[in-house]
């Protein structure tokens, strides 16, 4: 009998439907089929500074702005080779920044730098049809982007 392939490490894994689990992946088997089982790490409650534009809800927050995140638990998922059309492995490192980016996790604006401004969803509206850019909304002179 031929043995199975199986694979261990940090990876993002893309499934159909447009869904992607991020973590820890290992080959289990259960009977003849096998699962990847994909543990993601927990991660606590965090403050940090924004190092891009990023929207939070209805307003466009600039570079800079200190928010909070709400904790992420962590969670395991088991997943069918079937539905993958992608695993990509990569360092823990790299696994870790791509769940902070990627899964959804509440986060409040605590504070926004000194020379800024929270632009709402109407405002940019109206910068969209000026020489503003459509992401940092600065003057495009003045874009960071």
């Amino acid at each position: 009998m031929e043995a199975q392939a199986k694979f261990e490490g940090w990876a993002v894994v893309e499934i159909m439907g447009h869904n992607r689990e991020i973590g820890f992946v290992t080959t289990e088997y259960f009977g003849g089929p096998a699962l990847f089982r994909v543990d993601q790490p927990e991660f606590p409650e965090r403050e940090y500074e924004l190092q891009r534009p990023q929207w939070i809800g209805d307003k466009h927050c600039p570079i800079g702005t200190k928010v909070q995140r709400a904790a992420l638990p962590g969670k395991t998922v088991f997943v069918g080779p079937s539905s993958i059309f992608r695993l990509t492995p990569c360092t823990e490192e790299t696994a870790r920044q791509a769940i902070e980016r990627l899964m959804p996790a509440p986060i409040k604006i605590l504070n926004v730098p000194e020379n800024a401004k929270l632009v709402t969803a109407g405002e940019v509206s109206e910068a969209q049809s000026s020489d503003r850019c459509s992401v940092c909304l600065e003057a495009e002179e003045d874009c960071i982007c």
